[in-house]
């Protein structure tokens, strides 16, 4: 019976995505030649639009569950939860159009990796950006990078944005104190007067970034979905699980090592300290190849700020010569069932062309995204 064997097959239909098994079921047309001649009593609003171009009469945001007419009780009693609502079945219709568009087929669904943009002034007027590295690594390894705008207006739709398979936290300005405190996190020391003017890029706070970010990053370590934390994202990251900061390293620790150039400087790219790089840990590991004997590598630096006290589970990956730590993780780490929480002071994705590691890191991350993914459906 279609109506029985349709409800089994939709037990994979958790997330309001339509995965690859069910683009044939779930497509238009088949769907709607299916449920064709039911003698139900009623049949599902919008049923009788046009699937070749037609469009649902009403809100898309409408998704409340419809009831497929069945043909028996016991089939009855199946459906009411399994059954699509009209916003998977209009997926389902323009992933079908948009295929025969572009020539070719979704055989899967890939793991959806957030990332939130970052405020760019440019020719006098604000952008939002994502560095492509991020963009070509994440989609190197089969992710769909999905962008989320840092604008005012996004926090209260942020959910559209779901589901999350894995959430990178890159770069960014410092982080505001009423969000801190929003999220019981520590503040740091600040710096005023001439002081914060040297860094003041860093220095003024972006709000709607830190709203969105925060909210992602406390959804998801309660949700176990893997995160990748780089510099200002190791921080929070850092903060968000009890942790402290250092409030501006030249201040608190010294001039020892240079963290932070001027962004006029010439070497502000091409700068790099060394890191001793803690053995046995999954950095140590993405880097196997690239540390020889010293345990050393060289690394980049965009930070004035940086982890004072580790968070509470968390467990130190490399340290700088002057004690500033440069990187942590979670030590449930375990890419191959969906367990990622890594922390990196520096940004591997400005390396590729100085070590082979440098991919790995996010290599591991997509493992553990698509991994996670699959645990969720």
């Amino acid at each position: 019976m279609f109506a029985q064997a349709h409800a089994i097959q939709l037990l994979s239909l958790r997330r309001g995505e339509v995965d690859e098994d069910d683009l044939l079921l779930l497509s238009p047309r088949i769907f709607q030649r299916n449920l064709s001649g039911s003698t139900s009593a009623e049949t599902p609003r919008g049923h009788g639009a046009s699937f070749d171009g037609g469009a649902f009469s009403e809100d898309e945001d409408d998704v409340a569950l419809r009831m497929v007419p069945t043909r028996s009780k016991a089939d009855s009693d199946i459906m009411p939860h399994m059954v699509p609502t009209r916003s998977r079945v209009r997926k389902a219709q323009e992933v079908e159009q948009l295929q025969a568009v572009l020539g070719f087929q979704i055989r899967v669904q890939p793991p959806r990796i957030l990332c939130v943009s970052r405020r760019h002034m440019r020719k006098n007027k604000y952008v939002d950006i994502v560095g492509e590295y991020h963009l070509d690594l994440v989609q190197g390894f089969g992710g769909v990078p999905v962008i989320i705008p840092r604008t005012t207006h996004t926090l209260q739709h942020l959910m559209q944005y779901l589901p999350m398979d894995g959430l990178l936290v890159a770069e960014g300005n410092d982080m505001s104190d009423g969000t801190l405190l929003k999220y019981g996190c520590c503040i740091p020391g600040r710096l005023d007067g001439e002081d914060a003017q040297k860094f003041a890029s860093d220095t003024e706070f972006d709000l709607s970034k830190d709203e969105l970010e925060f909210a992602l990053m406390k959804f998801a370590l309660a949700k176990g979905c893997p995160i990748l934390g780089l510099c200002r994202g190791s921080q929070m990251l850092n903060v968000m699980r009890g942790g402290t900061l250092i409030g501006d390293i030249e201040s608190e620790v010294g001039h020892e090592i240079v963290h932070l150039l001027d962004g006029s400087d010439p070497a502000y790219d091409s700068h790099r300290h060394p890191i001793r790089v803690t053995p046995g840990t999954p950095l140590a590991g993405w880097f196997a190849d690239d540390l020889g004997t010293s345990g050393e590598l060289l690394v980049n630096s965009y930070h004035h700020q940086g982890v004072k006290k580790l968070g509470e589970g968390l467990v130190e990956m490399a340290w700088a010569p002057d004690g500033v730590l440069e990187g942590f993780y979670d030590p449930t780490y375990d890419p191959e069932s969906g367990r990622f929480v890594v922390g990196l002071q520096f940004h591997p994705e400005r390396m590729l062309q100085d070590y082979a590691g440098c991919a790995e890191v996010y290599k591991a991350f997509g493992r553990a995204c698509w991994a996670y993914q699959r645990s969720q459906l």
